[in-house]
């Protein structure tokens, strides 16, 4: 079986989000016409400007959600503090198709902040990737 994805600014820190009145997100923000926005969601769609804005999503105000980098292999230790030498209280596995993804609650020093397995940890930057919504 093949699987292809198509992650989008993998190493972004920050990303345009449609999201309604109400802060639910919608798609990635591509463009403006007078009375749409196109947003990108895993395909290329419209929404009206009524009733939606475009917002700055950050992964460092904890928006969005990360997954493993896939260039990675083996298990990525999940760490009780952003440091080398803190304990580790859970790993990301390796994915055999579609990512595991967790939400982002911030970014320190380059490590993200994420919940998994009802634990809150850090995953090191570069064994990870920041989205700002879930297409998986």
């Amino acid at each position: 079986m093949l699987v292809c994805f198509v992650f989008v600014a993998a190493h972004a820190q920050s990303m345009k989000m449609v999201v309604t009145k109400n802060g639910e997100v919608v798609g990635r923000y591509v463009r403006t016409n007078s009375t749409t926005y196109t947003i990108d969601i895993q395909d290329f769609s419209t929404v009206p400007k009524s009733g939606h804005k475009v917002v700055v999503f950050k992964a460092s105000a904890g928006q969005g959600i990360v997954y493993r980098n896939q260039k990675r292999t083996g298990n990525i230790n999940v760490r009780k503090a952003p440091k080398l030498g803190s304990k580790v209280v859970a790993k990301i596995p390796e994915f055999d198709g579609v990512p595991d993804t967790y939400p982002c609650l911030g970014k320190v020093d380059g490590w993200y902040k994420i919940k998994i397995d009802g634990k809150i940890g850090y995953v090191r930057e570069d064994m990870a990737c920041w989205d700002g919504m879930d297409t998986f």
